[in-house]
């Protein structure tokens, strides 16, 4: 009777974890010979926890929008790996776009006759702009410093393909030079430093950079993997972009998507645009089938938002109901100094690709089922998915 009541007593799995989660951190530490193979398990998982909460991790913002479904906003938390709401419905909001921005984007929404863009992903705040002098449809967006650049979009005149044009606080909006002629397109990524902004076309991997203070365009360059296996990549997308420290280069992080599903990531020099073949890390094919990647026979065709080039979120750009994948840079001893290669009951999937200095972490999260279901059931719902900006303080 006392044994069956003992049994009874033990903690086990997660609820074992989820008690040791509320121990303070440094009572955790133990002699591997004096715990139970259980205790192990729950301790490392609660270590990962533990230092998970210490990084700066962005959210992931999908804004679902649609004539029949209205506008509704849903968040993903990725340190409590749940998406924190089933979403806020906005009455009579405009459509949204993504503004790439350094450290997470915001959303602008654009008309003829105005412009307004946010002041975070969400678009809890927004600030009223003057709308630019050329229309165009779908433009790249993105805020460098106190600036807002436009950069291309359909146009009505071909004249007008390629327009770039800066708006100066307080000065109203200045055309520039256009986009050189491989990037004058409207399939075009954009990842923003506190610089620049980086544009990559992304059927082609053409790529440039544009300064927004000199008014100026960097050199245009055709990505170019290792060993010449361009032509094996589908889509190109540009993440986002690591600062430089003292006379060192800003790095440019770019994905790269190709046939089978394979995605993989790669740092490009952000003056010269040269990649560097050494540093590169690839998606988990696994991730690739759950995110349907080239499953219906149109190719393969990602979209990518971040904050920063260590981590941010993936998805499939023609079916973005299939959800998202995060992915981020984490150094060497953060998380336990465990390889991860497991499903979860939670309904996330890791794996982990480790290396001498650093290891990059790979979680797939389901697009939530109130924003799942409209864009299932009408052809007419898009959804914009942008991403937050580091929280300054670690969660409680």
């Amino acid at each position: 009777m006392e044994a069956a009541d003992a049994a009874d007593n033990v903690l086990h799995g997660d609820l074992l974890e989820c008690v040791l989660l509320r121990v303070p951190h440094d009572e955790l530490t133990a002699s591997p010979a004096l715990v139970s193979w259980e205790w192990r398990r729950a301790a490392r998982a609660a270590h990962r926890q533990h230092c998970r909460r210490q990084r700066h991790l962005p959210c992931l913002v999908a804004h679902v929008q649609g004539a029949v479904v209205g506008h509704s906003t849903h968040v993903y938390d990725p340190r409590s790996r749940a998406w924190a709401s089933d979403g806020w419905r906005i009455v009579g909001a405009l459509p949204v776009r993504r503004c790439a921005c350094a450290g997470g984007d915001r959303v602008y929404a654009l008309s003829l006759a105005s412009m307004a863009v946010s002041e975070d992903a969400l678009g809890a705040a927004w600030r009223e702009l003057p709308p630019p002098r050329v229309w165009r449809v779908d433009p790249v967006v993105a805020a460098v410093g106190s600036r807002v650049v436009v950069l291309g979009g359909g146009c009505g005149a071909m004249a007008a393909a390629g327009v770039v044009e800066v708006l100066d606080e307080g000065a109203g909006w200045t055309t520039c030079a256009p986009m050189p002629a491989p990037l004058a397109s409207r399939w075009v990524s954009a990842a923003a430093s506190e610089r620049r902004v980086y544009v990559v076309e992304r059927r082609t991997g053409w790529a440039s950079w544009f300064d927004p203070a000199e008014r100026q365009w960097g050199p245009a360059r055709r990505l170019q993997l290792p060993e010449g296996n361009n032509a094996a990549v589908e889509s190109w997308a540009a993440s986002g972009v690591k600062a430089g420290v003292g006379d060192a280069n800003e790095r440019l992080l770019v994905l790269a998507g190709g046939g089978g599903g394979i995605v993989s990531l790669w740092s490009v020099d952000g003056d010269t645009l040269l990649l560097d073949g050494e540093d590169n890390a690839s998606m988990p094919l696994e991730m690739s089938e759950k995110l349907s990647l080239g499953a219906t026979g149109g190719g393969v065709n990602i979209g990518v938002v971040a904050a920063g080039a260590a981590s941010g979120y993936m998805y499939n750009a023609s079916e973005p109901s299939k959800g998202a994948v995060r992915y981020e840079l984490v150094a060497a001893g953060v998380g336990g100094g465990h390889d991860i290669d497991r499903s979860s009951k939670r309904g996330y999937y890791e794996k982990t690709r480790r290396s001498r200095t650093s290891r990059w972490e790979w979680e797939w999260l389901p697009c939530p089922s109130a924003a799942a279901a409209p864009m299932s059931s009408s052809s007419s719902a898009v959804v914009v998915f942008a991403c937050s900006r580091s929280s300054t303080a670690p969660n409680k």
